[in-house]
């Protein structure tokens, strides 16, 4: 559906909050269940969060990857609508449909040759690898259905409907929990009662997770076969590739998929330093990382709808629509994550004691570390969504070299002086990620004012 610009600011204020809500509520969801995932994971203790937690950088990466795809796709699709032209927005679907396939089983095929050994190139302790390599290696089962389902939601967030996505990701968030309680813990006595449980611990998390994700991606897949309008699919869709709506997808795709790297290469690298430092150390990164997602999952939410209402601006050539929107957006996430950053800070300690499993020296890292970036929350936020806009207008080279500069110039530099030079242990690495997000918050506030990409959209200056 194309969205409807409006001139007025409470106009404005309206559309952008329909499109948010939704994937707001959405992320609040996911990092709900996450919460219980890593709380239900850390009461098996340190080695069996550190065994989660050392894998979550490699897991990011792939997920990037597939989200830097549905960058691609779903920008065009939105230009299209934008521009009213839906017969090019439905072929542009289907060769999303393509590249999901492809690239999902793709990456399947490589997570699964290296699954022995990403845990151990990580830094992962030898009481810890056994966990780590379980948990990649079933984590991996899921990532051809991982693919259909960041790929296609993009695809129809971009369209303007936000609610499908909600849907889907809390029914599988819902599944993720009764499957963890089913999976992780063996059989018990609850209130008398007898509860039947596998007791597989660390590999019941990633079974429980890859079913979910499973789930949701295969639903997704068929709701394009059975929508009730002009961007139904059918079987008997030419699905031939398209030369070049494919090339078109790249261009505006890779730089995101270039900035995943370099943000998760970076990641990778304070993980395994992260790792020199000990497993109370990994475990306490792998808790607090869970708990600040809290700050900034509002602007996700905002930065899908900023994605999707300057991309149809484009479309539709309104190139002040789109200013407008942008602007818009990036002081609603600052403002909400300056909000959500102060309660971080206040509250770390009892964000961090629901996962901690009763380990004081893990709480107490935690605690730490979560008000060491807490102030740099609605600098990322403002990253986060003035990026989403930013892709919209077409221009997705800038936030990539913007994180290759604040990743690799700033965190992995200054990450080991503070904690081989300065031995601050794990507050230095979170330091250094502060700083990190505060450089890419302004430098993107400056990008968006400079209107460069307005060129970059092809739009009337």
């Amino acid at each position: 559906m194309a969205v409807t610009i409006h001139n007025s600011g409470r106009s404005r204020l309206a559309t952008l909050a329909v499109l948010a809500w939704p994937a707001i509520i959405e992320q609040i969801l996911a990092t709900m269940v996450s919460y219980v995932d890593t709380g239900m994971v850390g009461s098996l203790g340190a080695n069996a969060t550190a065994a989660v937690g050392i894998n979550a950088p490699v897991l990011w990466l792939m997920n990037g990857i597939f989200q830097g795809v549905g960058v691609g796709f779903s920008v065009l699709v939105a230009h299209a609508i934008g521009a009213r032209d839906l017969a090019k927005a439905r072929k542009t679907i289907v060769q999303s449909l393509l590249a999901a396939v492809t690239v999902g089983l793709g990456i399947f095929l490589i997570a699964m040759g290296l699954s022995g050994f990403i845990p151990k190139w990580l830094g992962a302790e030898p009481d810890v690898l056994p966990g780590a390599v379980a948990y990649f290696r079933i984590y991996a089962l899921s990532l051809p259905f991982g693919a259909m389902l960041y790929i296609l939601s993009a695809i129809i967030r971009c369209m303007g409907n936000t609610r499908l996505p909600l849907l889907l990701n809390t029914g599988a968030n819902l599944l993720n929990m009764v499957m963890n309680f089913l999976l992780i813990y063996p059989t018990r006595q609850i209130g008398g009662i007898t509860v039947w449980g596998a007791g597989w611990g660390v590999a019941g998390a990633a079974a429980a997770t890859s079913l979910s994700i499973a789930t949701a991606g295969g639903i997704m897949l068929l709701t394009l076969f059975l929508r009730k309008d002009e961007f139904r699919l059918s079987p008997r869709e030419s699905y031939r590739p398209d030369r070049e709506i494919i090339g078109r997808a790249a261009q505006l795709g890779l730089p995101y998929i270039a900035e995943r790297c370099a943000i998760n290469f970076g990641q990778i690298a304070t993980t395994y330093i992260i790792g020199q430092i000990g497993t109370v150390a990994m475990a306490a990164n792998h808790i607090a990382v869970t708990a600040e997602g809290l700050c900034y999952l509002p602007a996700y939410g905002i930065s899908y709808a900023a994605t999707t209402l300057v991309g149809q601006s484009v479309g539709a050539g309104d190139k002040e629509g789109a200013r407008k929107y942008g602007t818009l957006s990036g002081l609603c996430g600052f403002a909400l994550c300056a909000l959500t950053g102060l309660a971080l800070f206040f509250f770390a300690p009892q964000l961090a004691s629901l996962f901690s499993g009763g380990e004081a020296a893990v709480l107490d890292e935690a605690v730490k570390v979560l008000r060491t970036v807490a102030p740099a929350e609605p600098f990322f936020a403002t990253f986060i969504v003035l990026a989403g806009a930013l892709r919209g207008a077409g221009d997705t080279k800038f936030p990539m070299l913007l994180c290759l500069i604040s990743m690799w110039g700033v965190r992995v530099v200054i990450a080991p002086i503070l904690v081989f030079v300065f031995e601050v242990g794990l507050v230095g690495v979170w330091a250094a990620m502060a700083m990190d997000l505060v450089v890419r918050g302004v430098g993107c506030t400056l990008r968006w004012r400079s209107g460069r990409w307005v060129k970059l959209a092809h739009l009337k200056e």
